[in-house]
């Protein structure tokens, strides 16, 4: 699809500035970037451009934003429009649809699903279609046989060549001796053409996925895995050089079976080199072969490095906030300890004194009448004093004294002098109590606001390397799309003749 701006002059050109344009003339497009969405939307509503008194069909849209996959379905008829299509698909039956269009005038629907997940099947009207993700298709020229654009917006179209094989202003008699080569998989036949391997570009999402297990599977150290002891150590080198031994065996056996199998030795050779170049570490491609030291800058590398470091030094932050609410904690039980202690003692000091003394055993002898001296210390005790009836002369009668005599004022002294320290205790206990409560609560918060900064440090720290891993995927693009370049240069030179392709092959 060619996407297309210009200045209508329904759109000021004061307000017009506010837009970022961008044009491509590989691809033949323009690229608008705009913060207003009703600009956006009059701009995908461009038909045509009128420049230089000629009128360009064009067709223009709005790209996905961020978040969003896409997905496809295919088999729905061409008679459907684009409003059949849109209401079939965009309601509540498919509630993570945002948009649907069709591909040209073919049978296939993309939608616009949110979230990174593409869903097995969807809801077509009242019929369930089974819905795959959406790849794209590399685009390829059959004028120059470029990769990057189509025959319709070749920027070089007096160039002739072989669509098969590249060659150059082929003869009429070249079809006899052609031999097709795709330039994206090295396979024997067209570029881009059914059966090709490489046909369609690799979505974000299942880049990103990888990545992302990439990234997982290297933050294990070698702390996660115990040491075996020496005599095991060598148990497993051995087992290990024993299975690398048979899978070199099993590697040599399947390339000697395919070169037996394949008739023409230059093409069984160019397989060889192709299936090399796809295991990494077997050849060396044409950008390292250049610059030797391009492998070891990749800069996913140190993205993961500072990110392992970031994530290790929260954990040890972490570890030492664990131990200080540890360590408060533990403080706090010991002072409650001390506390119900101090509180059980006090209360068994209470019982102790309203507990009354046990009575004294009845005198043997007729007692005498108590002197005032007696009588003030003996005042709270019961005294069994015999007293002879008639009814029986044998059995003593209780009196209180207690009751009737008024404690004397020097005890009462002594109980109120005790009753004041006991309650001025209490009051101290009480008055501790209520700091030690200050400080754990003020202690809680402090650990909290900590906690909740660390949090916050992670979240910021998160999303900082999640804005540096986009740029690192566009570098990586970039190189990718230097080292097709790079080895299509390489494919060109060797079929020239001008360097022989062992030079680029590693011997077996």
């Amino acid at each position: 699809m060619t996407t297309c701006h210009a200045h209508d002059p329904l759109v000021p050109k004061t307000t017009a500035k506010a837009d970022t344009i961008c044009i491509n003339p590989t691809q033949n497009i323009i690229v608008i970037s705009t913060p207003d969405e009703e600009r956006a939307r009059y701009y995908a509503s461009v038909r045509s451009l009128y420049i230089g008194g000629r009128s360009y069909e064009t067709h223009a849209y709005c790209t996905a934003p961020h978040g969003t996959v896409k997905g496809v379905i295919r088999g729905i008829a061409v008679e459907n429009t684009a409003e059949d299509v849109h209401k079939n698909i965009v309601n509540h039956a498919n509630p993570q649809a945002l948009e649907a269009h069709r591909i040209g005038n073919t049978t296939s629907i993309v939608i616009l699903f949110a979230g990174t997940k593409v869903p097995n099947y969807i809801k077509y009207g009242s019929i369930i279609v089974k819905c795959g993700l959406y790849r794209q298709h590399h685009n390829v020229c059959k004028t120059c046989g470029e990769i990057g654009h189509r025959a319709d917006v070749c920027p070089t179209p007096e160039t002739k060549i072989c669509f098969a094989c590249g060659a150059p202003n082929p003869t009429a008699d070249h079809a006899a001796r052609c031999k097709p080569r795709c330039k994206l998989c090295n396979g024997a036949h067209a570029t881009g053409t059914e059966g090709c391997t490489k046909k369609y570009k690799v979505p974000f999402v299942v880049t990103q996925r990888r990545w992302e297990r990439r990234n997982a599977a290297s933050a294990f150290s070698s702390q996660d895995f115990p040491q075996l002891p020496p005599q095991q150590q060598n148990e497993a080198h051995l087992s290990k050089r024993g299975r690398s031994r048979s899978r070199k065996r099993d590697k040599s056996r399947r390339q000697s079976a395919s070169r037996g199998r394949s008739t023409d030795g230059k093409r069984s050779e160019n397989m060889n080199y192709n299936r090399n170049q796809q295991r990494p570490g077997n050849v060396i491609n044409g950008a390292q072969a250049i610059n030797p030291q391009a492998a070891n800058r990749n800069p996913l590398n140190h993205v993961a490095e500072a990110k392992d470091n970031t994530i290790q030094s929260l954990r040890n932050e972490n570890e030492q906030l664990k131990r200080c609410i540890a360590e408060q904690r533990a403080q706090m039980q010991e002072m409650n300890a001390k506390l119900n202690q101090l509180i059980n003692a006090q209360q068994q000091q209470q019982q102790q004194q309203v507990t009354p003394p046990p009575p004294l055993s009845p005198p043997q002898s007729q007692p005498r009448p108590p002197t005032p001296k007696e009588n003030n210390t003996n005042s709270a005790m019961e005294v069994q004093v015999p007293v002879t009836t008639e009814a029986n002369s044998a059995e003593p009668k209780t009196i209180d004294v207690a009751r009737t005599s008024e404690p004397a004022p020097k005890k009462r002294a002594l109980e109120y002098a005790r009753e004041r320290r006991v309650n001025a205790r209490l009051d101290s206990l009480e008055e501790r109590q209520d700091r030690l409560e200050q400080t754990m609560k003020a202690n809680y918060e402090t650990l909290s606001q900590v906690i909740k900064a660390t949090n916050d440090r992670l979240d910021a720290t998160n999303a900082r390397l999640d804005t540096l891993v986009i740029p690192v995927h566009g570098m990586q693009s970039t190189i990718q799309g230097i080292q097709t370049k790079l080895d299509a240069l390489i494919h060109a030179l060797t079929a020239s003749g001008l360097i022989p392709q062992q030079a680029f092959t590693q011997p077996q």
